[in-house]
């Protein structure tokens, strides 16, 4: 009996000193696969920052990764020979204009969505679901028609709204899906105690639903800050490029000019890394808040 009671402790041990064993080997290789996917998501940035600073690691092999020499030279020239500041401010102003007002149309637009249930509302939804599956291409004529009769076309006001108009239909399903996982009873008690039901809507809801607005705003400031197509097609002026479109000027016909263009691209993807990070910790903040008050 002695001896059976011995067999059975050692075979019950057995299996958690091999996995203790192997715990350590697993969280090393874990560790090694997070280390290697974070470096091949940050490597491409590096080298655009050691690409404007030092201009021989672009044709030099084996390539430089650590630079030999720094210089602020493309800094420089970009700042004093191109209008890059008033690309910046323009991209500012675009982005900005977009995430504002694609933030507080969705907002409506989704609740109705939300808490309204019927034919017309189910409808409209499908409609503005398959409005996002057109391409930019099929709607950019009709688009440049009626901004040149309105007189929109080369303005910061008409990429925006243009901009607008193709970022909405998703940042009105993103709301939905906030708005969808809050109670309707919530709004029903708040109504009890007094509330009308936009009082409901603003003083429980919307508060509730502060995740979704970080959300909608970030994804429409970065599509805004990042959009190319429409921008090259909608502005004519230099006066008023946006980065994106600028960029495309470092590029002449038969050479290009590397090292601003990269001292460019970091200029440009600054500011929406510096904006990510902070909408990140608003989120992050957002939804433990959320989940206490609920």
């Amino acid at each position: 009996m002695t001896s059976f009671l011995r067999s059975t402790m050692s075979m019950k041990t057995e299996p958690v000193g091999s996995a203790s064993r192997f715990a350590l080997p697993r969280r090393v290789a874990a560790f090694a696969f997070t280390l290697l996917c974070a470096a091949i998501v940050v490597f491409p940035y590096y080298w655009m920052l050691v690409s404007s600073l030092d201009t021989g690691s672009l044709f030099v092999w084996p390539p430089r990764i650590i630079p030999s020499s720094i210089s602020f030279r493309a800094y420089e020239k970009i700042f004093t020979e191109r209008a890059v500041l008033t690309w910046l401010s323009n991209t500012a102003v675009v982005a900005s204009a977009t995430s504002i007002f694609c933030t507080i149309v969705s907002i409506n637009a989704a609740y109705a969505l939300s808490r309204f249930r019927g034919k017309m509302t189910t409808g409209f939804g499908i409609f503005i679901l398959f409005s996002q599956m057109l391409p930019a291409t099929l709607i950019v004529v009709p688009l440049y028609v009626i901004f040149r009769q309105l007189g929109l076309y080369n303005t910061l006001l008409g990429l925006a709204i243009a901009d607008s108009a193709f970022i909405l239909p998703l940042a009105t399903w993103l709301m939905k899906g906030f708005f969808d996982r809050i109670p309707i009873d919530l709004e029903e008690q708040a109504q009890i105690d007094g509330c009308s039901r936009m009082g409901a809507f603003y003083r429980v809801t919307l508060p509730l639903a502060v995740p979704g607005l970080v959300v909608v705003t970030a994804f429409s400031f970065i599509t805004g800050w990042d959009e190319f197509f429409l921008a090259r097609t909608l502005i004519a002026t230099q006066g008023n490029w946006v980065l994106s479109v600028g960029l495309t000027s470092f590029e002449s016909q038969y050479s290009v000019a590397w090292d601003e263009m990269m001292a460019a691209s970091v200029v440009f993807a600054l500011p929406a890394a510096v904006f990510f990070l902070v909408i990140q910790r608003y989120l992050v903040s957002g939804l433990t808040s959320g989940a206490v008050k609920g």
